[in-house]
């Protein structure tokens, strides 16, 4: 229904929407929009869906509260939909990517960051421009941590997966102190072992001790530049795998030595050349030597 107010009503309806599937974590979005949908028809349509939504939040037993006082309210990842505004999104940091420099039309630099942060229901790409990026840049992000994302907006990236950007009046609220640590999944909940790695995954993270290490070599690329590659093996409690890693990431792994033990995300799995299967370390792969941490042994339960 339109109306000169519809704009408002559709924002509204939105914020009752998200404030009930705080409250009410057993129903999904779809849940919500059915009951509404349900309660405008039994009423011939007579109640706008704004009307109608907070009437089923009061059957639900959900009192809706302001704007202020849901400010810093989250709404859990798996009832995020492309074209939300203002949302905010709290979740443990399970990648953080390096950041890409781009020009823009002006011959200005740009600046991008990626994160990937998970929750109890699912998993976000969260997208940093420019000034935003900033907060990986000077490393006060890190894998692990819980963040919340203030006054974000989603939007469907080029691969068809949702993303959470932030807007000029967003904001990263890094180790926010009222998170309760056991409300989000552990690292070790995404990491991939070794034995069960397929190419049709195309992308794994794993964590595994060197086994042997390998010298580095140069090759020639067809633009006739010299590149550098590097291979390693490593093992966890279910298997071992070539690691294979490229140029700048062979220096990130200058001192690495047997039984080190590291942590890989974001690898793309390969078939060899000959048998079984490769990951390698590229751009978009992060590396972490996290021998003598907690973590490992927390990881190969």
């Amino acid at each position: 229904m339109t109306s000169k107010y519809g704009r408002r009503l559709e924002v509204d309806l939105e914020q009752i929407i998200q404030q009930i599937l705080m409250v009410r974590r057993d129903l999904s979005r779809g849940d919500v929009l059915k009951k509404i949908y349900e309660k405008k028809r039994s009423s011939a349509d007579y109640f706008f869906d704004e009307v109608a939504a907070r009437l089923i939040a009061s059957e639900l037993g959900v009192e809706i509260q302001s704007e202020e006082d849901t400010l810093h309210s989250e709404i859990e990842i798996e009832n995020l939909i492309s074209g939300l505004n203002d949302v905010n999104v709290a979740g443990r940091v399970i990648t953080v990517l390096p950041i890409k420099t781009f020009s823009r039309p002006d011959l200005t630099e740009g600046k991008i960051a990626r994160l990937q942060l998970a929750d109890n229901t699912g998993e976000i790409r969260l997208v940093l421009w420019n000034d935003k990026s900033s907060i990986v840049e000077t490393g006060n992000i890190r894998i692990g941590q819980i963040i919340k994302v203030l006054h974000a907006y989603v939007r469907q990236g080029i691969d068809g997966k949702l993303e959470l950007h932030i807007g000029r009046k967003g904001g990263v609220e890094v180790d926010a102190s009222d998170a309760v640590e056991g409300e989000y999944p552990q690292i070790s909940h995404f990491i991939d072992k070794i034995s069960d790695l397929q190419p049709k995954k195309k992308r794994a993270n794993v964590l595994g001790l060197v086994h042997e290490v390998f010298p580095q070599s140069e090759f020639k690329r067809q633009n006739r530049t010299n590149g550098r590659v590097r291979r390693l093996r490593l093992r966890d409690d279910t298997g071992e795998i070539t690691l294979v890693f490229w140029n700048e990431k062979v220096d990130e792994l200058a001192d690495v030595k047997e039984c080190d033990c590291l942590r890989i995300m974001n690898a793309r799995i390969k078939e060899a050349q000959f048998s079984g299967l490769e990951l390698h370390v590229e751009n978009t792969t992060q590396i972490e030597n996290i021998t003598g941490q907690e973590i490992y042994e927390d990881s190969t339960r």
